[in-house]
């Protein structure tokens, strides 16, 4: 028999699909509109912001390493460009290693991810939860166990280039991290797998790792080959702040994304994993235009934060750039970075082809609105 969390969940599930399919008759949204605040328009803070200089190398590169193990996908290259928005000044091989993990992380997304996971069959699932819990616990040591699959391969392969270029500290710290992200994503994390609904803030707090963007954040220190020094930070008082804009960064990223891909996993594939399906479980009596409101308004909250915070730091670094150059010469390269990563979270997803649709109640990801150049 059913649980009633099953229950509830089927119900408004359905409930948000018939509201699609009337809404969509007369309605379309501009993303950006439901972003933006005050003075700030996101398409003015993106004007200088610029994809990696090599990328048709790189994406060349990768799916030569990809294909190498057996883990390249057809749209591969419409989501591992997301790194490339990311780090537009690292190095070559430093923009490599990342293209690659992010490719791994892709495979694992869309052939046992939160999305996919549910429509395998039992045999695939068990074969997908084993290489899950292998690959979870994979810590700063790289041990490849004797019956790896090809992904695992790969993964170890890419991590050893990334811990043979940057400091141990950090390093295990960044696997910890990309670790955990592989182990809670790459399951069913609909709310009848997880046996109860999970408030908003809660499935925030879960969105956040399942994204991946807290070792995406990491990565700004390797691809700019400048480490933070926390010591420093901490005793000047403005570590605290910093973590607060890191954290902003990543729920901008993650939560925008909900919005972006509302059609392909709530519409298309029948999940309840996505910031959108959260609130209507929580708020049973609201309209999906009511939920997207309020979704957009929860993604609005976090630029806000972002932008009013990062001005105060950058105030910061300044007074203190003469008694502390080499501290906060790596601050403002990660708060650059930052930046970047705010960006790319609106650009790329307008850019890339993989929530294009011949219809959508996002004018962003209508196939008439124009690619980004």
């Amino acid at each position: 028999m059913p649980s009633q969390v099953t229950f509830v969940t089927a119900n408004t599930l359905k409930k948000v699909q018939e509201d699609y399919a009337l809404l969509s008759k007369t309605t379309s949204f501009s993303l950006q509109d439901l972003f933006n605040y005050g003075q700030f328009r996101l398409e003015d803070y993106c004007k200088t912001f610029y994809p990696h200089p090599q990328s048709r190398e790189l994406t060349a590169m990768v799916q030569q390493f990809s294909e190498q193990y057996g883990i390249w996908l057809d749209n591969a290259k419409y989501y591992i460009s997301c790194a490339l928005f990311l780090y537009p000044t690292a190095s070559f091989d430093r923009m490599l290693a990342m293209v690659q993990n992010c490719a791994i992380d892709y495979y694992l997304n869309d052939t046992m991810g939160r999305e996919i996971f549910s429509l395998l069959s039992p045999a695939e699932q068990h074969r997908a939860h084993t290489i899950i819990e292998r690959m979870g616990r994979v810590n700063e040591q790289l041990q490849l166990e004797p019956q790896a699959a090809p992904v695992e391969q790969a993964n170890i392969e890419m991590l050893t280039f990334i811990k043979n270029d940057s400091p141990r500290r950090w390093f295990r710290e960044f696997v910890e991290m990309y670790s955990y992200h592989i182990a809670v994503t790459h399951k069913d994390n609909n709310a009848a797998a997880l046996n109860y609904i999970p408030t908003v803030e809660e499935y925030i707090e879960m969105r956040n790792h399942t994204s991946g963007m807290p070792h995406i954040v990491l990565l700004i220190e390797y691809s700019e080959n400048a480490y933070l020094d926390w010591h420093t930070l901490e005793r000047l008082g403005m570590a605290a702040r910093l973590r607060k804009i890191q954290r902003a960064s990543a729920l901008i990223g993650c939560l925008m994304n909900d919005l972006f891909s509302f059609e392909k996993e709530v519409i298309k594939n029948n999940t309840d994993a996505n910031l959108l399906m959260s609130i209507a479980l929580n708020h049973p009596s609201y309209s999906l235009t009511d939920v997207i409101h309020h979704g957009a308004a929860i993604v609005q909250a976090e630029l806000k934060t972002f932008m009013s915070n990062i001005d105060e730091l950058k105030f910061q670094c300044q007074l203190y750039e003469a008694t502390e150059p080499a501290a906060m010469d790596a601050l403002r390269k990660n708060m650059e970075g930052l930046e970047r990563v705010v960006q790319a979270s609106w650009a790329w997803q307008v850019y890339t082809r993989r929530y294009k649709k011949s219809f959508s109640i996002w004018e962003e990801t209508q196939l008439a609105v124009p690619a980004m150049a």
